[in-house]
């Protein structure tokens, strides 16, 4: 396994320690939160450029590093849900998207074809990635103030409209392959 890939493994090993901070109600909680979503998110950005600069990218990093993103910013939308600072109905539209990115991708596996990620969808990864960077941030400075409740529910519900927008042209640019016959 090459090192990109590593980097999504991990990315994916990481999850349940993101979770566990998550759950402990402390400052030492939410800075780990923090701590470990930035780390996650650095190995987003890393194993795609050290793939690509290396000539390292294989089918198993493109299957396996969306899944690690969907993975990473799901946990924490849930995690969101559960203390108020995510609509779950914002949160259901981000896992929509996800599941019709990803059955449009196994559609295409099936077929022996591989569907990258286009500039939309990195664009609402980014998007998403760094809205969550700066809420946690604010809440490991300074608990659950009411105005970071409001801020992060805000910045949910735009993530929702890109990830909604993203997919839909996600959809019209691999049309091809809901229309052909199996």
């Amino acid at each position: 396994m090459n090192l990109p890939n590593k980097l999504t493994v991990g990315r994916l090993c990481s999850l349940p320690f993101l979770i566990a901070c998550f759950y402990i109600e402390s400052p030492l909680g939410r800075w780990g939160l923090f701590g470990l979503f930035v780390l996650a998110s650095i190995t987003d950005y890393l194993d795609g450029k050290i793939a690509r600069s290396r000539n390292l990218v294989t089918s198993l990093g493109k299957f396996l590093d969306p899944i690690a993103d969907k993975a990473l910013v799901s946990s924490v939308l849930v995690c969101f849900v559960e203390i108020g600072y995510a609509s779950a109905a914002a949160v259901i539209i981000v896992l929509i998207r996800e599941f019709v990115v990803s059955g449009v991708r196994m559609e295409a596996a099936s077929r022996g074809k591989v569907v990258a990620a286009n500039i939309f969808g990195k664009a609402k990864t980014l998007f998403q990635m760094v809205s969550m960077t700066v809420i946690l941030f604010l809440r490991a400075l300074y608990g659950d103030p009411a105005w970071l409740i409001t801020t992060s529910n805000i910045l949910c519900w735009i993530s929702a409209v890109i990830t909604a927008l993203s997919g839909i042209v996600y959809i019209i640019d691999n049309k091809e392959i809901l229309s052909e016959k199996g």
